[in-house]
C-alpha cells in the first residue's frame, strides 16, 4: 500500500460503536478501539452516523480500524513435560537369567460392616406457594411502535379486546414523544423503520428513565442469528417475535409479562389467529 494510499485511509478516520455483550456503546475512534482488551480483528463494530442492522461488520473490515491493529505474532507452543523413562531390572551377571517373582497388589484393609439404614423421617408437607395477584388489564398501557398500518391496527385491537390500554406510534421518534407524556408497562416495537428504527430507538431507551420497560421485538425480516442473539442480549427485551404473528400467543405472554388476568377463549377466538 502506497503512502498515498495510506493518507487517503487516515483522513476517513470515522468513530465506531461496540458491543460489549450488553449494549452498544461509543462512539470511539479506532486507535482507541485497538487498546481495549480483547478488541481484534473479528470484534463486531457500528459506524457512527449508520441507520442499518446489517452495519454491524468485523473491526477488520474497516481500513482505519485495520491500521490501527497491532499486528500479532503466532505464539510458540509450550514444550512437552519430560516424562521419566520406565525402570529397567539390572543385567545378569555370568550370564544368568533372573527372574523375578510378579509384584502383587497390596490387599484392601476389611471394611466394617456397616451399620443398617435407618429410615428417615418423614418430611413435613410443604405449604402451596401463595398464588400472586394478578392485575386487570385496563390498569396497564401498551405501546405499540410499527409503520405497517395493517399490522399496527391488528395489535391494537386485538390488545384492547383484551382490555389493556393501548398507544400506537409510527417509529422510534413518534414512540419518544408518546413515552415523554406517558411511561408505558410494556412496548411492541418493529425493528425496520423509516425515520429511526428499532435499533436505534432501543438504544435510545438505555439512556432515559424507560430502559427498564420490557419490549417485545417484532420483525417481518430475516436476521441472522448473531444479530437476533445480540439483541436478545438487551437487559429489556423479553421476547423476539417473527411475523406473522400467532396472536393467541402473543396476547399470552403480555398477560405473563404485566401480570394480569388473561379473558375468555371466546375472546381470543374472535381475534383471530395471526397477521
Amino acid at each position: 500500500m502506497s503512502r498515498k494510499d495510506i493518507s487517503t485511509i487516515l483522513t476517513l478516520v470515522m468513530p465506531y460503536y461496540l458491543f460489549d455483550g450488553k449494549q452498544a456503546v461509543g462512539p470511539f475512534e479506532p486507535a482507541d478501539l485497538a487498546k481495549r482488551p480483547g478488541f481484534d480483528a473479528a470484534t463486531l463494530v457500528f459506524p457512527h452516523g449508520a441507520t442499518t442492522q446489517d452495519a454491524w461488520k468485523a473491526a477488520g473490515s474497516f481500513p482505519d480500524i485495520a491500521l490501527a491493529l497491532p499486528s500479532k505474532a503466532a505464539p510458540i507452543p509450550p514444550p512437552p513435560p519430560a516424562v521419566p523413562p520406565p525402570p529397567v531390572a539390572p543385567a545378569p551377571a555370568f550370564g544368568i537369567t533372573l527372574e523375578l517373582p510378579p509384584q502383587r497388589a497390596p490387599q484392601p484393609a476389611p471394611v466394617p460392616a456397616a451399620a443398617p439404614p435407618v429410615a428417615p423421617a418423614p418430611a413435613p408437607a410443604a405449604a402451596a406457594p401463595a398464588q400472586p395477584e394478578l392485575a386487570a388489564p385496563s390498569e396497564k398501557l401498551v405501546l405499540v411502535v410499527d409503520d405497517d398500518e395493517n399490522v399496527r391496527s391488528f395489535i391494537e385491537m386485538s390488545a384492547t379486546m383484551e382490555g389493556f390500554q393501548v398507544v400506537t406510534a409510527v417509529n422510534g421518534l413518534d414512540a419518544t414523544a408518546k413515552l415523554a407524556q406517558r411511561d408505558a408497562d410494556l412496548i411492541i416495537t418493529d425493528l425496520m423503520m423509516p425515520g429511526q428504527g428499532g435499533y436505534e430507538f432501543l438504544r435510545s431507551l438505555q439512556g432515559s428513565g424507560s430502559g427498564r420497560i420490557p419490549i417485545f421485538v417484532v420483525t417481518g425480516s430475516a436476521l441472522d442469528t448473531s444479530t437476533v442473539a445480540m439483541i436478545r442480549q438487551e437487559a429489556n427485551v423479553v421476547e423476539f417475535v417473527s411475523k406473522p404473528i400467532n396472536i393467541v400467543k402473543f396476547i399470552g405472554n403480555l398477560h405473563k409479562y404485566l401480570k394480569t388476568t388473561p379473558s375468555s377463549p371466546r375472546a381470543s377466538e374472535k381475534r383471530g389467529t395471526a397477521w
